[in-house]
């Protein structure tokens, strides 16, 4: 900027000042001479012409107001006569003549001019030429005319007369002309800056310096010339530039060439001339003085002359060097930055002005009485302010959009700030984490701001890992956040912006990716970023992704097999619907096929699962996968061959299945003759029995009435050679069709003779159905379906619906179709029987659905059912209005199982709901308290007056509904000993009772049952609930609440006393059994002759007892808990008489329904068992406990059977398993028990030979390479696991080769192979334990040995003594395991010091390692992916690694030298350390010499510097002593092997050096960038720089300036 005044101010007069005023001019301004004056001066040395009037601008730099001086009257004679001349002579000859001068000045800018209709007060300094009548030859000359700022038509001037006016003009000096032929040179020489043609004051800076020139042989007669002086010599010979002589004599060969010839020390002579050349090369011009450097000083000024001062800084005319002499007190922080930007001083002026204040500043921290560690410290907190300061300015100027030039403001503070960071004057760690946070915490209005300040300084950000994760981080963050934004279309900008960066980081910068938890989180919204088709970048994508995941702890880990995965979504699809995706969703959990369907296989024929549903799930997948190419005839005949199935229920599996696959062509019967045929064939009767083996007795089974007559044939052939009669088969299959239909009351023959018996009753059919073979049940199934769609699934001649089955005759014929469990078939009569059905059949078939609901939703028919019954609501309720109740109330219960079906569950709900509130009752009158007593005292025709005033009765109040529901409840307990049908009449009138006041009536319901409980003198539970729950009367989660032990009602009998540790309820229900019957009551079927309810109803009863069990588990869990806790407490009391868990049926069934609860929640019911097992003192509960739990895993034990921990690790499968984790866990878990004082023994003392012994289990079962069992001690207790983990942890570590062990010569034999297969099985283990931990728990601790084992393998690399095979084996397997057991580790990461101080000390043995591996094999070997891990693993490790122990990390690997070691760029990025380049002399590598002594304490001090940099001596790492200080004993500051280019370049400097000058060393040398001030002071000194140049011994050398023509 300059310091002009602005045009049309009138300007004061100069002032006087003395020539000692500093930065004044010392010369009048050139426009207040007058015009005589300035034609005699002597000619400009930047004129060209000297005929030509030139205008030229004044020296903006001498001052400041003598622009533009007042005018002046009177002046000289000349002036006054050529006042006389006319207007033309003057324009032309003083304007015209030169306008090259006027075109090189322009005072004007365009933002200047005015219109020519504008008055100014500048008066004839803008003339116009169309109308100057008079010119004042005192006022000054004319300036340019100002371009118009609107467009007029060009006026050409006025033309220049052919008369000129003639003038006196004083001769002119004599110049001498020279030669066009003289040759020209360039003379050597400091030329002045001087500003080019047309250059004003504002690009005075930018201007080169004109060429000076000479003349060769060409000497004008000055008379002090040689060639001007004469003598004998010059007339004679003439004159010559150089004398003439002879070379031959002139050269230095004649002196030393007689020394070296034949001489034997020749070499030596030469060897000594050289050094001595160089010698006096090195002394010739070397710098000798002390330094001189000193900062300019800060003097105390006004604030004009401060400005005066900030001015001439920010005028690049202006001398720095005269400018340096003081430096203006009172600039500092941000008042120093803001005067930068208000004058727009050039930034390398403004750097220079930061550095002169900022050293003096630094200055201030080293006064006296001061310490080094203080005045450093202070160093350093200022610097830090300093930048804090920078930091807060340049935010302030980013952020002040109101500002008028905001973007020029902006645009100078941003390319201030990034020169002040180029040129170090920023504490850059300081700077960078306030760029990465202020990204990171950035909102979206200033994002866009943030991004382009932060892509100035993207290459140093994303070199270190330390801020390029967190900004890689923000960045997806950011991209997440706006792609998600409802607003996105207003954003596509910024969109697009952050979609570029992301695409362009993700090549540049793959390492800033690697963050497993990140990745796990952004890994689809980056991979959305990435462009359709670009192979480069998804490669890119994918490679960040395989990094990522082998750095997880899930991903690390080997995948849970095929077999374990289809197994566990089986499991599921058996407690919910399957989709319709599952068929296809299971094809594809693995490439194996064949491993695929023997799988399923073994799970449908599983005795570990109960059911029949496993079996029609099996059929529809191997149907649906044989549609997709699987060839289940093969797998199945494969199957038969590997597994005998000796057990019969898995044989009755698997023949259900294949008759399945048979119906439906999937199975090819010829085949499997073929097959048999192939094996010998079937010619022993035994092979045919029932009992026989299943390859064999298949072929009976299958049922024959399906297949093609050839088949038919095949089989009848086959059978017969085994003395199996065709005949009888047919006949019995005959017999029981017509036995069948005898007993469905359907017509037979009337010659059959079956019709002279007594029909059998459907139970006894039944019965014998369930018995018969599986072709027998497919022909009884597929003729019930037949007769029932040709019979009641078509339509009459009229074309409305046919006849109709009658409820019974249903009943009956499902009856028939369960026993003969054929589901499929009797799917198919559901489907014919809905359109024809009457209300009952459809609630039954609605029951009938609900009741098999699993096994139809693999059929694909369960939705299908009920959306016809739906529709037959709707046309029922229209025709029959409140009769279509019973089909309501069943649809209620099944529609929330149907999936999709919510929104009409919940309408059915309020249906009926509506249904209840409009009987007949509610449109009564109240009930009167005279009512109750009248009823109270008539005994006859009770129940008939109940339900005339119940008719006559709208609302009652409370007091009314207790007296009506005690005086009910009283007449249901006269009616227990007598007839069933008063039962039903009470229970009647409850349901009726209960509408007018639901709340009420289930709390007094409640306080019946609490008391219920206590009663002896009454029937079993299952006489008295099955009633009531059928009627509405009570509900399964009614039952259950009054088992538990929070029931609140006040027992009306007396709690008997003793026995203080069982629960309070079984003190109470234990004579009367109350907890085992009711447990009885809900795992136990009704017997189909039951009388209190109708057969539809026990159906009913029946699905609610499954839906207790599937939607309330842990109630049912905590039931049989209370029950086995009232059995043991019973017993105990000497009560044993009727005690219903003494019934073998009911342990069988217990016992079916724990394995169901176990397949539910294996964990949950080992912990209620083990806490049943303690709570028994006898120890009979215990010893069911265990026997039941081993006849889950072992079906055929006996009671005396106890099962080892070798046995539960061998029988561990994926069918097995949560048997075998529920048997493991019970022997674990139960501690011993101290029965004097009933108190369970410490944690640390319970059963040392129980671990002992599980321990030596597993070690056996690794050993056998038995892995299946490793997920089971997940549910052992915490400590019991931790302990099992510590023992696997130790034996792992434990077999990690040592140095301090020899290895083996042969490591290809048994031993090494042995040892590396028990140490991956151990790593499984370890895995699978950390892998099940409960999110919540603690992780433990790094173990301090892994640093150890580590560096042992690193020591063993590098040993060159080992043997190579040894190495390789050792590179490929030992260590990749090891790094898969840290990274198992990453999880247990944390911020306490002991966990920093092991992940130091690893990153530094993976430091050691990544360059081993390079200089062992190179870094384009084989072993580069092992690198690319140790640096993956090397990153997580350093992630939030505190401060203290990256620094150490930095002084172990780098040294305590700045430009020591740092080569490596891995290194850096890891520990986010800019290397030698963070003190500000990137690429400059300077040294210091130091001699003998020296080198010892400071390689000692370094080498102790690197034992403490992690915190641990080398001795403790074991680390080679060759690898921590390099190839040389010399240079103990190189860490890490040397490896690197750099590093050996400096260390084979350092042994040249010591070679040379006897012990001498070069050590680094730091420099600081503060003192490095380019124009320290005002004088012009050899030596003052900031660094004393003679440290280095430095010569002298003269610049020459750049050539221009």
């Amino acid at each position: 900027m300059t310091s002009r005044p602005p045009l049309g101010v009138q300007q004061r007069q100069p002032q006087q000042h003395s020539l000692a005023g500093p930065g004044l001019s010392q010369r009048p301004a050139a426009h207040q001479r007058a015009l005589s004056q300035q034609q005699f001066l002597p000619p400009s040395p930047i004129r060209k012409e000297t005929g030509s009037f030139e205008f030229t601008p004044p020296d903006y730099n001498d001052g400041a107001n003598t622009r533009y001086p007042g005018q002046r009257r009177g002046g000289s004679r000349l002036k006054l006569e050529l006042s006389h001349e006319s207007l033309e002579s003057i324009t032309h000859t003083g304007i015209i003549e030169s306008p090259n001068a006027i075109d090189s000045s322009k005072p004007f800018t365009p933002s200047r001019m005015m219109l020519p209709t504008d008055s100014s007060d500048l008066g004839d300094m803008s003339p116009h030429f169309s109308h100057l009548p008079t010119v004042d030859l005192d006022a000054p000359l004319p300036m340019p005319q100002r371009r118009l700022r609107i467009t007029l038509p060009r006026r050409d001037p006025p033309p220049i007369p052919s008369t000129t006016t003639r003038k006196d003009v004083p001769p002119k000096p004599y110049q001498v002309e020279v030669p066009s032929a003289a040759p020209r040179y360039y003379t050597h020489g400091k030329v002045e800056a001087r500003p080019r043609k047309g250059g004003t004051a504002s690009t005075a800076g930018h201007l080169a310096p004109p060429p000076s020139i000479g003349y060769a042989d060409f000497y004008p007669w000055m008379g002090n010339h040689p060639e001007d002086q004469f003598s004998e010599n010059v007339i004679r010979q003439g004159h010559f530039d150089k004398p003439a002589f002879n070379p031959d004599t002139q050269l230095g060969k004649y002196a030393i060439f007689p020394s070296m010839k034949g001489a034997n020390s020749s070499l030596h002579t030469l060897s000594a001339i050289f050094t001595a050349a160089l010698g006096a090369r090195r002394n010739n011009g070397q710098i000798a003085s002390h330094s001189t450097f000193r900062y300019p000083p800060r003097v105390t000024v006004t604030d004009t002359k401060r400005e005066l001062w900030l001015k001439d800084l920010a005028n690049p005319a202006s001398s720095l060097r005269r400018l340096a002499r003081t430096i203006p007190h009172g600039l500092r922080n941000q008042a120093l930055l803001e005067q930068c930007l208000n004058k727009r001083i050039p930034f390398e002026r403004a750097v220079w002005l930061i550095q002169c204040v900022g050293a003096n500043e630094l200055r201030t921290c080293k006064r006296k009485g001061v310490s080094l560690a203080q005045s450093f410290a202070a160093e350093v907190r200022w610097i830090k302010d300093w930048t804090v300061s920078v930091q807060k300015f340049v935010e302030n100027v980013l952020f002040s959009f109101d500002d008028k030039d905001w973007k020029a403001r902006v645009q100078y503070v941003v390319l201030l700030a990034t020169h002040l960071y180029e040129q170090y004057l920023l504490d850059r760690e300081t700077y960078m984490e306030w760029l990465v946070s202020s990204f990171e915490n950035s909102n979206q209005n200033r994002l866009p701001m943030w991004m382009l300040i932060t892509e100035i300084y993207w290459k140093d950000l994303l070199k270190l890992r330390r801020y390029g994760r967190r900004l890689v981080t923000a960045l997806i963050s950011h991209h997440q956040l706006v792609f998600n934004h409802p607003d996105r279309d207003i954003l596509q900008p910024l969109l697009s912006k952050t979609t570029t960066l992301l695409n362009t980081l993700i090549l540049s910068s793959p390492e800033n990716f690697v963050s497993p938890s990140v990745w796990s989180k952004y890994r689809d919204t980056i991979k959305a970023c990435l462009p359709v088709g670009d192979t480069e970048r998804h490669d890119a994508f994918a490679a960040i992704g395989s990094r990522n995941e082998q750095l997880m702890a899930s991903g690390n880990r080997s995948q849970p097999a095929a077999r374990h995965i289809l197994v566990q979504w089986l499991d599921r699809n058996t407690q919910a619907p399957m989709s319709e995706e599952g068929p296809a969703n299971s094809w594809n959990i693995s490439k194996d096929k064949s491993a695929l369907a023997r799988a399923l296989l073994e799970w449908c024929t599983s005795l570990y699962r109960p059911g029949k549903t496993k079996v029609y799930i099996g059929g529809q997948l191997l149907q649906h996968w044989s549609m997709l190419g699987l060839d289940v005839t093969t797998e199945i005949l494969d199957f038969l061959d590997a597994d005998p199935c000796a057990q019969k229920e898995r044989k009755d599996h698997l023949y259900h299945l294949v008759c399945e696959l048979v119906r439906s062509n999937a199975f090819s019967v010829p085949r499997y003759i073929q097959w048999l045929s192939a094996r010998g064939g079937i010619t022993n009767p035994e092979d045919i029995l029932p009992d026989g083996p299943a390859s064999t007795r298949l072929l009976a089974e299958i049922p024959p009435f399906g297949l093609s007559s050839e088949q038919r044939n095949l089989r009848s052939g086959m059978l017969r050679r085994a003395s199996f009669s065709v005949d009888d088969e047919a006949r019995d299959a005959e017999m029981a069709l017509k036995l069948v239909r005898q007993s469905l009351g359907l017509p037979l023959d009337p010659a059959d003779p079956i019709r002279q018996r007594k029909p059998r009753s459907i139970n006894k059919i039944s019965q014998q159905i369930q018995t018969a073979s599986r072709a027998l049940k497919a022909e009884i199934g597929r003729w019930l379906r037949d007769s029932v769609a040709s019979t009641y699934g078509g339509k009459d001649k009229t074309g409305s619906g046919g006849p109709g089955a009658s409820p019974t005759l249903f009943g009956s014929i499902r009856q028939i179709l369960e026993a003969a469990e054929d589901l499929s078939m009797l799917a198919d009569v559901l489907r014919s029987l809905i359109s024809n059905a009457c209300v009952e059949v459809l609630a039954a078939i609605a029951n009938t659905v609900n009741r098999h609901f699993f096994i139809f939703s693999a059929l694909g028919v369960s939705k299908g059912l009920f959306n016809d019954l739906s529709k037959k609501l709707r046309a029922v309720y229209l025709e029959q209005g409140p009769g279509a109740r019973p089909l309501l109330v069943s649809l209620v219960s099944l529609a929330p199982r149907i999936p999709g079906m919510d929104e009409l569950a919940t309408q059915l709900r309020k249906d009926l709901a509506l249904s209840s509130r409009q009987n007949p009752v509610d449109a009564c009158s109240p009930v009167s308290d005279n009512m109750i007593a009248r009823l109270q005292d008539d005994s006859n025709d009770l129940h008939e007056e109940i339900e005339k005033l119940l008719a006559a009765g709208t609302s009652v109040d409370r007091k009314t509904m207790e007296n009506l529901f005690q005086t009910i409840i009283q007449r249901l307990h006269q009616s227990w000993g007598e007839s069933a049908d008063k039962q039903r009449v009470c229970s009647v009138l409850l349901a009726r009772l209960r509408v007018f006041d639901m709340p009420l009536f289930d709390a007094l319901m409640v306080k019946w049952i609490a008391y219920l409980r206590t009663l002896t003198n009454r029937p079993s539970i299952d006489r008295i609930f099955p009633l009531l729950v059928s009627n509405g009367c009570l509900t399964m989660p009614t039952i259950l609440a009054s088992t538990s032990d929070s029931s609140t009602p006040t027992p009306i009998t007396r709690v008997p006393t003793g026995g203080a540790s069982w629960p309070q309820i079984v003190q109470i229900t234990y004579r009367t059994r109350y907890m085992q019957e009711t447990l009885k009551l809900l795992m136990n079927p009704l017997r189909p002759d039951y009388d209190l309810i109708t057969p539809e109803d026990i159906y009913r009863f029946t699905n609610l007892q499954e839906q207790v069990l599937r939607e309330n588990p842990k109630d049912m869990l905590a039931l049989i808990g209370s029950a086995m806790a009232e059995y043991s407490f019973a017993r105990a009391q000497n009560d044993t008489r009727g005690l219903p868990l003494d019934d073998p049926i009911i342990q069988e069934r217990l016992s079916t329904l724990i394995k169901l609860l176990v397949l539910k929640d294996a964990a949950g019911v080992g912990r209620a068992l083990a806490a049943w097992a303690a709570r028994s003192p006898d120890g009979y509960v215990g010893s069911w406990i265990d026997n039941m739990t081993t006849k889950l895993l072992l079906p055929s034990a006996d009671r005396h059977t106890h099962i080892t921990f070798d046995q539960i690790l061998e029988l561990t499968n994926e069918f097995t398993w949560p048997f075998c984790h529920l048997q493991l866990f019970l022997q674990t878990s139960t501690p011993p028990t101290d029965q004097s004082n009933n108190q369970q023994a410490p944690a640390a003392d319970r059963q040392p030979s129980t671990l002992d012994s599980l321990t030596s289990a597993m070690d056996r079962a690794i050993d056998k390479k038995n892995l299946t069992w490793v997920g089971i001690v997940l549910s052992l207790n915490v400590e019991v696991v931790q302990q099992l983990k510590g023992r696997a942890q130790s034996r792992f570590l434990g077999l990690i080769p040592s140095p301090r062990e020899p290895l083996p010569v042969n490591t290809a034999g048994p031993v090494p192979e042995q040892s590396l297969q028990m140490a991956e099985n151990l790593l499984s283990v370890i895995e699978a334990l950390m892998r099940g931990s409960p999110p919540g728990a603690r992780q433990p601790q790094l173990p301090p040995e892994l640093v150890i084992k580590l560096s042992d393998l690193w020591e063993l690399v590098a040993n060159p003594e080992l043997d190579l095979s040894a190495k390789q084996q050792i590179i490929t397997r030992w260590l990749p395991l090891l790094l898969n057991f840290i990274t198992l580790h990453t999880q247990a990461f944390d911020a306490s010091k002991a966990s920093s101080d092991i992940r130091a000390r690893l990153l530094v043995v993976c430091a050691g390692l990544m360059q081993e591996l390079d200089a062992l094999h190179g870094p384009g070997a084989h072993t580069r992916g092992l690198a690319a891990r140790l640096f993956d693993l090397g990153c997580v490790l350093s992630d939030n690694l505190p401060e203290e122990q990256r620094g150490q990390c930095v002084r172990a690997l780098f040294g305590t030298g700045s430009g020591n070691g740092g080569g490596d760029g891995r290194l850096r990025y890891l520990l986010s350390w800019a290397g030698s380049g963070s003190n500000g002399c990137e690429g400059i590598w300077v040294s210091v010499r130091e001699r003998g002594r020296q080198v010892a304490d400071g390689g000692q001090q370094q080498g102790q510097v690197m034992k403490d940099g992690v915190g641990f001596a080398v001795e403790k790492l074991a680390v080679p002593g060759g690898l921590w200080s390099g190839t040389t004993t010399t240079t103990p500051g190189v860490v890490v092997g040397g490896n690197n280019g750099g590093q050996q370049q400096q260390q084979q400097q350092q042994q040249t050096v010591a070679g040379i000058g006897g012990g001498e060393r070069l050590t680094p040398f730091g420099m600081r960038k503060w003192d490095i001030v380019h124009v320290p002071t005002g004088a012009v000194v050899e030596n003052d720089t900031g660094l004393d140049l003679s440290l280095f011994e430095a010569r002298g050398q003269k610049v020459w300036p750049a050539k221009q023509l």
